[in-house]
C-alpha cells in the first residue's frame, strides 16, 4: 500500500477551498457542490479521541464517480463515518466511475472505490471491459451498499411499450464501454436483439437526457440509484415511461447474470402511475488486498455499527443491512471485512 503524503495535503488544502455527490451518475437528492479546482475533494479529518480498539493509522484515496453523482455523495458519507469512529483518513477522489476505479485500485493508486458489483465481476474475470488489459484481482469486497437500477427511458411519442419495441429506433446504449452501455447489450440479448437491430447512439447519461428532451432519440439505457435527477427531471413534462422487463426476461437475465438482482420501485417519484420492475446491479464498496486485516475490520464495524449515522446522511444507506451484505458478491471478501461477518455468525461467499 502506498502512502502518498504530498498528494493528500494537496488534496485537503483544495477541500478547505471548495464544498463537497457516482458512477458518473447524477445524485438524486441534494448533494454538496462539487470543487471545480480538482477532481479530488472532501477529506474528513480524524476524530481526536477514536476508541483504542478501532484505531486505524494511515491515510487512503477512495474513488467514487462524478463531482456531481451518487457515488462522490455516498462515498463522502461513508468516509465520513468511518474516519470518525476509526481515526482512519480517507480522502474521496471524484473518478470516471467504476471501470476507471478498478484501474486505479490495480495500479495502487487508489486503495479504497465504489464500483459496481457487474463490473468487479469483469475485472475478476477480465472481460468486458477488461478484455484487453487482462484480470484485476489486487482489490477485494467488503459490502454490498445500494442497488442501481437499470433504467430504459423512452419518450411516450415513441410508442415503446418493451424492449422488444426498441428494433429501428434510436437508443442511447451509454458512452461507449461504460457499465450500462454492457447493461444495454445484455437485455437487448435477452430479447435476442442487438445493435443490429437498433440505431444505437453512445452518449453519456446527460448527453442522453438532452437528446431525449430534444426529440434526437426515442430512448436510452442508464443505471443508477433510483430515483435518478436526469429521468426525474424529464418526467416533469409527463412525457416519458419507463421500461418493466417482464418476469420471462427478467429470469433469462437473473440465471445468465448472477450479479443482478430483481428490483422494482418502491414508489412513484417518476409520476408514472405505476410501478417498475427491472435489474440492478449493486454499488459495493472495495479496498486494495494490501490494506491490513485489522485496518478492514476496524472499517467494516464501524460501517454496520454505525449504520444509523449513514443512513441519517444519506438515504441511499436505508438499502444496506447485514443481511444484505453479500448481494451481488459471489466471492472474493477481504480478510478483514470476513472476519467481522464470521463474528456475527455469518457464512462468508467463497469461504
Amino acid at each position: 500500500m502506498k502512502y502518498r503524503k504530498l498528494a493528500f495535503a494537496l488534496a485537503l488544502s483544495m477541500t478547505l477551498l471548495a464544498g463537497c455527490g457516482g458512477s458518473g451518475t447524477p445524485a438524486s437528492s441534494a448533494a454538496p457542490a462539487p470543487s471545480s479546482a480538482a477532481p479530488a475533494a472532501e477529506s474528513s479529518a480524524p476524530a481526536e479521541s477514536a476508541p483504542a480498539e478501532h484505531k486505524v493509522s494511515g491515510s487512503f484515496l477512495m474513488g467514487t464517480g462524478s463531482a456531481t453523482g451518487n457515488y462522490y455523495s455516498f462515498g463522502s458519507v461513508l468516509a465520513q463515518v468511518i474516519n470518525s469512529h476509526t481515526g482512519s483518513n480517507i480522502t474521496v477522489s471524484a473518478t470516471g466511475g467504476s471501470v476507471e476505479n478498478a484501474r486505479l485500485l490495480n495500479s495502487g493508486e487508489n486503495e479504497m472505490a465504489l464500483i459496481q458489483s457487474d463490473v468487479n465481476s469483469y475485472a475478476l474475470e477480465g472481460i468486458e471491459q477488461f478484455a484487453e488489459s487482462g484480470v484485476m484481482d489486487s482489490f477485494a469486497a467488503v459490502t454490498a451498499c445500494y442497488p442501481e437500477m437499470v433504467q430504459i427511458v423512452v419518450s411516450k411519442d415513441s410508442g415503446i411499450k418493451s424492449v422488444a419495441d426498441m428494433k429501428d429506433k434510436r437508443i442511447c446504449v451509454g458512452a461507449t464501454g461504460s457499465g450500462y452501455e454492457v447493461a444495454a447489450r445484455q437485455i437487448l440479448g435477452a430479447y435476442d436483439m442487438n445493435y443490429d437491430d437498433i440505431d444505437e447512439r453512445f452518449l453519456s447519461q446527460s448527453e442522453g437526457k438532452n437528446a431525449l428532451q430534444d426529440g434526437q432519440i426515442d430512448g436510452f439505457f442508464m443505471c443508477s440509484g433510483y430515483p435518478n435527477s436526469n429521468v426525474t427531471e424529464l418526467s416533469l413534462n409527463g412525457n416519458i415511461e419507463v421500461l418493466t422487463i417482464d418476469e420471462e426476461h427478467l429470469k433469462i437475465l437473473l440465471d445468465k447474470y448472477p450479479f443482478y438482482a430483481e428490483f422494482t420501485t418502491p414508489d412513484d417519484q417518476y409520476n408514472l402511475g405505476h410501478p417498475v420492475t427491472s435489474v440492478a446491479v449493486m454499488s459495493m464498496l472495495v479496498v486494495s488486498k494490501e490494506m491490513s486485516d485489522d485496518d478492514v475490520y476496524a472499517m467494516t464495524k464501524a460501517i454496520y455499527e454505525n449504520l444509523p449515522e449513514i443512513q441519517e446522511l444519506n438515504s441511499k444507506g436505508n438499502y444496506m443491512s447485514l443481511e444484505g451484505a453479500f448481494r451481488g458478491i459471489g466471492g472474493n471478501v477481504h480478510p478483514g471485512a470476513a472476519r467481522y461477518y464470521e463474528e456475527q455468525g455469518m457464512t462468508v461467499p467463497g469461504k
